[in-house]
């Protein structure tokens, strides 16, 4: 047993127990003190103190992620890096059928444990032995089976699987490494990831969200999918709770024949709902009209899949300006997208806003922005609202506009619901 799987396991025994009940018994804003530290060592040695503190940190906000009553063990950083439940699952619910699935880097298991949730033989790669024995012990607290190989790759044999989920590390080693860019500097390099792609029967590829989705980069020389041909892969981008939070590509058997979806969970951690759009993103751009008589902004996921032009022809949609992700058009109803009634239009300026703002009664007020180079909130401090009226006012760049108000502003009525 190693040095690693040993502290996991009496963090998880009757000493760690007692230690992690003292640390739930003290303050939060006092847990790391001198004072409360040196009372915690009484309960355990320096090592089990400290992997005791980080993980009642990383418990403070596991509930954001993951359902409150499972018994799952992380580190702040574990954490951050783990995909949400709601995510993970969807993506699970996918892949799993094409097992033994192996996810290479698997973390603290949070992956893991949803691709064995939804049926999987799953084994693990990781190369961190902290993060391997809380991957294994966040199996076996769930009840399910699988294997942690503690590894790198390459350099370690990859256990056996016909099915490959793979994120590669994108920050620099230590808990404070930086974001990389560079996919040639990720871990494995996208030369690696391309060559375990070419050997896997089905495949998933988390890719960053931030990082170039289209197809001449991907497949490049220097792309994580070199060699292959675009209809290799499907790309999926996925958002909640009105957040895009990843970027995925499908391989092999795992493609169900679409080259590009948008996916909207919409729900809390627990529970959710699945909304899929699927299209064509060469459908040209419509071209923009002036708003009117609804705004609608749409998910990120729909952005981020190229997939916003093939949805605003769809319905009878078009951008207010060019290159700015705000349609108008009659009201649409749609879970891919928020939207208000136009109640004025105007070229930005503090008097007129203001003015405008006076003629509806605003009261509460919503600021958002498209293309705008300040944070909208900067305006509100010289607004005044002392009506009733719910407001948002969205703020875009039409560089097409007469007499160089470039920056233009749509006051909205509230937001209409479902």
């Amino acid at each position: 047993m190693s040095s690693a799987e040993q502290l996991v396991a009496r963090l998880l025994g009757p000493e760690g127990q007692a230690l992690a009940a003292a640390v739930d018994a003290l303050p939060a804003a006092e847990r790391a003190t001198p004072r409360a530290v040196a009372a915690l060592r009484r309960l355990g040695d320096a090592e089990l103190v400290a992997l005791a503190l980080r993980v009642a940190e990383a418990e403070t906000r596991r509930p954001l992620k993951f359902p409150a009553a499972e018994p799952l063990r992380f580190t702040p950083e574990l954490l951050e890096q783990a995909s949400a439940h709601p995510v993970a699952s969807h993506r699970a619910a996918r892949l799993a059928p094409f097992g033994p699935v192996l996810d290479l880097g698997c973390g603290a298991g949070g992956d893991l444990t949803r691709l064995a949730a939804a049926g999987a033989r799953v084994a693990g790669l990781e190369a961190d032995p902290l993060a391997a024995a809380l991957a294994r012990a966040n199996l076996a607290a769930l009840g399910l089976e699988g294997e942690v190989v503690t590894g790198r790759h390459p350099g370690t044999p990859l256990p056996a699987h016909r099915a490959l989920f793979l994120d590669p590390a994108r920050r620099a080693a230590g808990p404070r490494g930086r974001r990389r860019r560079d996919p040639r500097a990720f871990s494995p390099s996208a030369a690696e990831v391309a060559a375990l792609l070419r050997h896997s029967d089905a495949w998933c590829l988390k890719w960053g969200p931030a990082l170039p989705l289209d197809d001449d980069e991907l497949a490049g020389p220097d792309g994580p999918l070199a060699g292959l041909a675009p209809g290799d892969w499907e790309l999926e981008t996925v958002s909640w709770r009105g957040e895009l939070r990843e970027a995925v590509l499908w391989g092999g058997a795992a493609r169900r024949g679409v080259t590009r979806q948008a996916t909207l969970l919409d729900g809390d951690v627990e529970r959710w709902a699945t909304h899929a759009y699927r299209g064509d993103g060469r459908v040209p751009t419509p071209t923009p009209a002036p708003p009117g008589p609804w705004l609608h902004e749409p998910d990120p996921a729909l952005i981020r899949a190229g997939l916003l032009d093939a949805f605003a022809t769809e319905h009878g949609l078009a951008p207010v300006a060019p290159a700015i992700a705000y349609l108008t058009g009659d009201a649409t109803r749609s879970p891919f997208l928020r939207r208000w009634p136009l109640l004025e239009q105007l070229p930005l300026s503090i008097p007129a806003l203001q003015a405008a703002l006076d003629r509806h009664d605003a009261g509460p007020l919503v600021l958002k922005k498209r293309g705008f180079p300040l944070d909208p909130e900067t305006l509100r401090p010289r607004l005044r609202t002392g009506g009733k009226r719910p407001v948002t006012v969205l703020i875009y760049r039409d560089r097409r506009a007469p007499g160089g108000h470039e920056h233009q502003v749509c006051v909205c009525g509230e937001q209409a619901g479902e």
